[in-house]
């Protein structure tokens, strides 16, 4: 069975927080969302646009294709807590994210 993309990316996000220790909250704040935002989208309610994409990876020190290999390579390339000045992407929130 091939998952999808976006069904790829769900169960990456899930498992770089599981990994981390982030809550919901936690990665909401640090990449400019909310938490029903991120919820929504990790449920399969909403879809993850590629901007999100792009401020996952930034957050998680990688490049987003990276982060849409799958859940083992962005594993791999996660760092860690973050470094400084990369510390996520919070103020830059995507227009229109939450709707």
């Amino acid at each position: 069975m091939v998952l999808s993309t976006l069904e790829t990316l769900r169960l990456t996000v899930a498992a770089l927080r599981q990994r981390t220790g982030e809550t919901q909250l936690k990665l909401a704040t640090a990449v400019g969302m909310t938490q029903d935002g991120i919820s929504r989208r990790q449920s399969g309610a909403l879809s993850w646009s590629l901007d999100e994409v792009d401020l996952l990876a930034r957050h998680w020190g990688m490049e987003p294709l990276d982060l849409l290999a799958g859940p083992t390579h962005a594993a791999q390339c996660l760092t860690w807590p973050p470094l400084p000045g990369r510390a996520g992407a919070a103020g830059l929130a995507v227009e229109g994210a939450d709707q």
